[in-house]
C-alpha cells in the first residue's frame, strides 16, 4: 500500500513503500547476560531512507514474540540484548523502519544462548584503542579453523598440476601458521609457496609430481589458548607406466589374442582394466579384419556375457567402436566382436572380464587462447573469456573475482555448454580490472584455473600536491609524484597548464614535460597564478591536479650591505681591500661581491672587478703610484644588489691582523729633487732587501712582509736632503716605534638597536666591532637594566655567537636599556648602549590594503553568475574588515518578509577539492555585519559562509 509521508511545506509528496526485511543476521559477540547482533541494511528502502529498526526476541518453547528496542532507539545496524539468562535458547529477529512503517522482520533459523564465547579477556591498557577506543580491555580469542568457510582435506591432483591447500583461519589476534610434511617443516622450502591472512593460509605446490604425495599439517597459534593441527591429505595421480611383455598368441586369420603384464608404477591408483567404461556401460574399440572374405563389411556384432551366463546381443555397429549400455555396476563383464558382410558371420574376438566402473577424469580447462594468462580491454569495451573444459563426472562451475565469488548482473553475464565456459562484461569499467578464477569442482577434484583482467585507459591524475619548488618573480619550479594507476599503458609525458587568477581560461606551458618536474618560465611579477598536471598514456589524457595559488615574485630580498672593507699589501702598483659578509643574505645564499674604486678628486666610480668576486678579499691592481683611492663594496644575491658599504681611503684604515703586511706613518719629505729617506731597526739600516720600502714624492713607507715575532724590535728613521748642491742636514731622529704582534680587547659594536617586541620580549640587533683587537672575537654579552635603577645585570649566561638576541620575561609596559660588548681572547671590548629605552609592549601597526598587479577595482558579472572580491590587508593587531556597498552597508537581499534578527557564521578547512565539513563559529547571536573568528591555525586556508536567519 502507497503511503502519503506528508512532507514540510512547498516540499515535493514522496510515496514509499515498507522497506524489505535486512540482510545476513547474525551474532557478533556474546556475554553471560547479552548477545551482540549484527546485520546488513535492506537491499530495498522502500523509495524512502530507513530511519530505524526494531529487535525482538522469543524465548524457545514461548509463542510469543517480545520487543526489545523502543521506537527509534535502533538507528545503526548493531545492538546488545542485554538481561538474558545463560543456557536459555532465544530467537531474534529485526526489522527495518521507514517513513511508511515497518516492513517484514529477518527471523533467525537456529537458537542462540547467552555464554562467554571461547577465548580470554585480557586488561591492555596500552592497547585501549583497538576495541572502539572507549573499551578499558581488548578481547583476545584462541586461534580455530573457521568451520563456518567450506574446505577440503583430501586432495587428488593430476600430476604435473598445480594445487593450492587452503585452510580459513580465525581468532584474536590474527594467528600464525606453520606447514609440515610428515615430521619435517617446510616453512622455510622454497619449493612451497605460502600466502597467510588474518583469515586463511594458503600453501600451493607448483607442477606435483609422485613425490608429493602424503599428508600434510597446518598449526595455528595467536599466544591464547593451545595451538591447533588440521592434517590434510594430498594424492598425486600420474599416468601408469607401460605395460610390460606385450605378446601375440593364438594368431589365425581375422583374430588376435594379446597378453601383457601390468605396469610396475599404476600412477597412484589401481588399474582396474584397459577399456573405457562409465557406471553402466563399456566403450568397446577394435580394429578392422585383415581379411573382409572377398565382400564389404557391413557391420559387426557385438555380444555380452556375465561370469557363468550365456552370451546375449550387446548390439551391431557400422564403426569400429560401440558402447555397451545398461551394464551393472561393479559387474565383470565379457565382451566379444564379430564381422558380417553378404556371405555371413566371421569369428569372434573376446575381451574380458572388464569391469564396469565410472572413470575420473580431473577437472580441466584449456588456456591455450590466454598463453600469458592475461586479458587487455579498452574501457567501455566489452570482454569476452571463453574457456574450453572437460572433466569426468561433470564438474560444477563457478567464477570468482579476487576470490569473492562473482554474482550476475546487468553488465556480468555466464554461459555454460557441455565443454566451455563463458565469462561476458559488458562495457567495461575500471573496477572491472582484477583477477577472474574458474573453479571446476566435480566433488572428487577441484581445481581453478586464473585469467587477469587488465583495462586500458587513460591513467590516474598525478598524485599530488603540486610542489612550489622555488618561486621567483619570472618563473616557478613545480614539482609533483607520478599517478598511482597508469592505466595500463607507460606515461609518455605530462601536459603543464597555467592561469591567472584574475582570469578564467587555461594558457598550455608544456605539453611534453617527460619527468615530474618542469619550470614554467615567462611569468609576469607580482602576478597570482594557479597550476595543473595531466598524465597522458597512450590511451589518453588523465584528470588534471591543480595547485595552489601562488604569487609569482621573489620569496627573499636583497642582502644588507657588507663590513667596511679594510686594506693590506698595499704595494706601488696595488692593494688587497677586505671586508666581512653581509650580517642579512636576504633568504638567499650571497652569490658573491662587486669592488668600485675612484681616484681622491674624481668625481666617477669605476667598476674594478670583471667578474663576480665569491670570497671576501680582493686585490686592486693597475693602480698609479701617488695617487689615493677610494674604495665601495656591494653584494649580490638572486634578488639583487646590496646597498654600498662606506667608501674607506686606504691611508687611514689598515688591517693589523700580524700575518698580513703592516704600515707604517707616512713621512713627510721637502726638497728637490727627492731627498733620500733611511730606516734602521735597533740602530741597523734597513734594506729593501731585508723589508719593502717605497718612497714616492713627499712621503716614505715601510711594510713589513708576514710579520712574525722575528720582526720585533725598534724602528727609527731618519732624511736627508740630497740634491745638486749637496746633502742636506739629516733630520731628527723618529720616536722609537716597537713591532709587536697586536693584542687588545675589541671596540664597541657600531650599531645597537631593537629590531621587535611583544608584551614579555624585546629583539636586539647589533653589528660587529670595526676592530676586533686582532684577534677573534668569541661572541657577545648582552645586559640590560630596569626603568631608571643603575645596576646593569647581565641577561645572557653564555656567550652569544650572533649579533642578535631576543631578551624574554620582561614586564609588559615596563622600559629597559640594554648594552651589547664584544669578547676575544683578550678580554671584554667596550660597550654600546640602543640609544633610548625601549618598552616590553606589543608593537602596532596600521591597517594597510596590499594592491598587486592581480587586483581589479571593476568586476563585470553576467545576471545569475558569481563574484569574488578579494583584498589584501595587514596590520597589528589583525584589522576587522567590514564590506559595504555605496548605498550602506551589505543585508540580504531578501529577508523573507521579516526583519533579520542575526547571523550565523560557519567555516571550514580550504581544500582543492571541496571536501571538508562545516563548522559552526558563533554560540551566540550576531547582530553585527561583522564577525571577528578565533582559534583558527597560523599558516592555514579557510573557507567562510554567513547565513542570516
Amino acid at each position: 500500500q502507497k503511503v502519503n509521508c506528508t512532507p514540510p511545506p512547498n516540499k515535493y509528496i514522496l510515496f514509499a513503500d515498507p522497506p524489505y526485511e535486512p540482510c545476513k543476521l547474525k551474532v557478533v559477540d556474546s556475554t553471560k547476560t547479552s548477545i551482540t547482533l549484527g546485520w546488513s541494511k535492506p537491499e530495498w528502502d522502500g523509495g524512502s531512507e530507513v530511519t530505524s529498526y526494531m529487535v525482538e526476541k522469543l524465548v524457545e518453547g514461548e509463542k510469543e514474540w517480545a520487543m526489545v528496542t523502543s521506537k527509534g532507539e535502533v538507528k545503526t545496524t548493531e545492538y546488545t540484548v542485554h538481561d538474558l539468562k545463560p543456557d536459555v535458547n532465544y530467537f531474534f529477529r529485526v526489522s527495518a523502519v521507514n517513513c511508511a512503517g515497518r516492513g517484514e522482520p529477518l527471523e533467525m533459523t537456529e537458537p542462540v544462548q547467552a555464554k562467554d564465547i571461547l577465548g580470554k579477556f585480557i586488561t591492555d591498557t596500552e592497547n585501549v584503542k583497538c576495541v572502539y577506543n572507549t573499551a578499558l580491555f581488548c578481547s583476545y580469542f584462541e586461534a580455530q579453523i573457521d568451520s563456518d568457510v567450506a574446505m577440503r582435506t583430501h586432495y587428488i591432483v593430476k600430476a604435473g598440476k598445480d594445487v593450492e591447500l587452503s585452510v580459513p583461519l580465525k581468532g584474536r589476534p590474527a594467528p600464525t601458521a606453520s606447514w609440515s610434511k610428515g615430521e619435517e617443516c617446510i616453512d622455510r622450502n622454497p619449493k612451497y609457496e605460502f600466502h597467510h591472512s588474518d583469515t586463511a593460509t594458503v600453501l600451493v605446490m607448483r607442477e606435483v609430481n609422485r613425490l608429493d604425495t602424503g599428508k600434510y599439517t597446518v598449526k595455528i597459534e595467536n599466544g591464547v589458548g593451545e595451538p591447533k593441527t588440521l592434517t590434510l591429505s594430498v594424492k598425486v595421480q600420474d599416468t601408469p607406466a607401460q605395460c610390460r611383455n606385450l605378446v601375440m598368441k593364438d594368431v589365425t586369420r581375422g583374430k588376435v589374442t594379446l597378453c601383457w603384464e601390468p605396469p610396475l608404477l599404476d600412477g597412484g591408483a589401481e588399474i582396474t582394466n584397459y577399456i573405457d567404461s562409465s557406471k553402466t556401460s563399456v566403450t568397446l574399440q577394435w580394429l578392422k579384419p585383415d581379411y573382409d572374405g572377398g565382400s564389404i563389411i557391413s557391420d559387426y556384432v557385438i555380444e555380452k556375457k556375465a561370469q557363468g551366463e550365456e552370451w546375449s546381443l550387446g548390439g551391431t555397429s557400422r564403426q569400429c567402436e560401440f558402447e555397451v549400455k545398461k551394464l551393472k555396476e561393479h559387474s565383470e563383464m565379457f565382451f566379444r566382436v564379430a564381422a558380417r558382410n553378404d556371405k555371413g558371420q566371421g569369428d569372434f574376438v573376446e575381451t574380458g572380464p572388464i569391469k564396469v566402473i565410472d572413470y575420473i577424469i580431473t577437472p580441466e580447462a584449456s588456456l591455450a587462447e590466454y598463453p600469458d594468462g592475461t586479458v587487455s580491454v579498452r574501457l567501455g569495451h566489452n570482454v569476452h573469456i571463453e574457456l574450453p573444459y572437460k572433466g569426468k563426472p561433470r564438474p560444477a562451475i563457478l567464477w570468482l573475482k579476487d576470490n569473492l565469488p562473482l554474482k550476475e548482473s546487468d553488465q556480468i553475464r555466464f554461459k555454460k555448454t557441455e565443454n566451455k565456459a563463458t565469462l561476458m562484461i559488458k562495457n567495461v569499467k575500471k573496477e572491472n580490472e582484477g583477477k577472474y578464477t574458474l573453479t571446476l569442482d566435480n566433488k572428487v577434484n577441484r581445481r581453478s584455473f586464473h585469467i587477469h583482467v587488465i583495462t586500458l585507459g587513460p591513467p590516474s591524475k598525478p598524485v599530488g600536491p603540486i610542489r612550489l619548488d622555488e618561486v621567483r618573480a619570472e618563473s616557478i619550479m613545480i614539482s609533483w609524484d607520478e599517478p598511482s594507476d597508469d592505466g595500463g599503458g607507460d606515461i609518455t609525458c605530462y601536459t603543464v597548464e597555467k592561469r591567472d587568477t584574475s582570469q578564467s581560461n587555461w594558457k598550455m606551458a608544456c605539453s611534453s614535460v617527460e619527468g615530474t618536474q618542469f619550470k614554467v618560465p615567462n611569468l609576469i611579477k607580482g602576478v597570482q597564478y594557479q597550476f595543473r598536471v595531466c598524465a597522458e598514456n597512450r590511451y589518453g589524457v588523465s584528470e588534471p591536479l591543480i595547485s595552489q595559488m601562488v604569487i609569482a615574485k621573489h620569496q627573499f630580498r636583497p642582502p644588507g650591505p657588507p663590513g667596511k672593507p679594510v686594506v693590506y699589501n698595499v704595494t706601488n702598483d696595488g692593494m688587497t681591500i677586505q671586508w666581512e659578509k653581509p650580517i642579512y643574505d636576504g633568504g638567499t645564499p650571497i652569490q658573491g661581491y662587486h669592488v668600485e674604486k675612484k681616484e681622491k678628486n674624481s668625481i666617477m666610480w669605476q667598476k674594478a672587478n670583471t667578474v663576480l668576486i665569491k670570497e671576501t678579499d680582493f686585490r686592486i691592481l693597475e693602480l698609479i703610484e701617488g695617487l689615493e683611492y677610494s674604495f665601495r663594496v656591494y653584494a649580490q644575491n638572486d634578488a639583487g644588489f646590496s646597498r654600498m658599504t662606506k667608501q674607506l681611503t686606504p691611508l687611514f684604515f689598515l688591517k693589523t691582523s700580524p700575518p698580513k703586511y703592516r704600515v707604517w706613518p707616512r713621512v713627510t719629505i721637502t726638497g728637490r729633487p727627492v731627498p733620500k729617506v733611511v730606516w734602521f731597526r735597533d740602530d741597523v739600516e734597513v734594506t729593501k732587501k731585508m723589508m719593502d720600502i717605497i718612497t714616492v714624492p713627499g712621503s716614505s713607507t715601510l711594510f713589513v712582509r708576514d710579520a712574525d715575532r722575528t720582526h720585533r724590535g725598534l724602528y727609527t728613521f731618519r732624511v736627508m736632503a740630497v740634491n745638486d748642491a749637496g746633502v742636506g742636514t739629516p733630520s731628527n731622529i723618529s720616536i722609537p716605534i716597537k713591532a709587536a704582534e697586536p693584542k687588545d680587547i675589541p671596540c664597541a659594536p657600531s650599531v645597537v638597536c631593537v629590531s621587535d617586541s611583544t608584551n614579555t620580549s624585546i629583539s636586539l640587533e647589533w653589528s660587529r666591532p670595526a676592530d676586533d683587537g686582532g684577534m677573534e672575537i668569541l661572541g657577545y654579552i648582552v645586559e640590560m637594566v630596569k626603568g631608571d635603577a643603575t645596576d646593569w645585570k647581565r641577561v645572557n649566561e653564555e656567550l652569544v655567537a650572533e649579533t642578535n638576541y631576543v631578551v624574554t620575561g620582561l614586564q609588559t609596559g615596563a622600559e629597559y636599556k640594554f648594552r651589547v660588548a664584544a669578547v676575544n681572547h683578550v678580554g671584554r671590548g667596550e660597550e654600546r648602549e640602543i640609544p633610548e629605552p625601549a618598552q616590553a609592549v606589543d608593537r602596532l601597526t596600521p591597517p594597510q590594503v596590499d594592491i598587486d598587479a592581480s587586483f581589479k577595482q571593476t568586476h563585470i558579472v553576467k545576471a545569475g553568475g558569481s563574484v569574488c572580491l578579494g583584498i589584501h590587508f595587514r596590520g597589528k593587531p589583525i584589522p576587522t574588515a567590514t564590506w559595504v556597498k555605496e548605498e550602506g552597508e551589505l543585508a540580504p537581499l531578501n529577508d523573507g518578509g521579516s526583519p533579520i534578527v542575526g547571523y550565523i557564521i560557519e567555516r571550514k578547512p580550504y581544500t582543492l577539492t571541496g571536501e571538508g565539513r562545516w563548522l559552526k563559529c558563533n554560540y551566540t547571536n550576531v547582530t553585527d555585519n561583522f564577525f571577528t573568528v578565533t582559534a583558527l591555525g597560523e599558516g592555514e586556508p579557510y573557507e567562510f559562509r554567513v547565513i542570516a536567519k
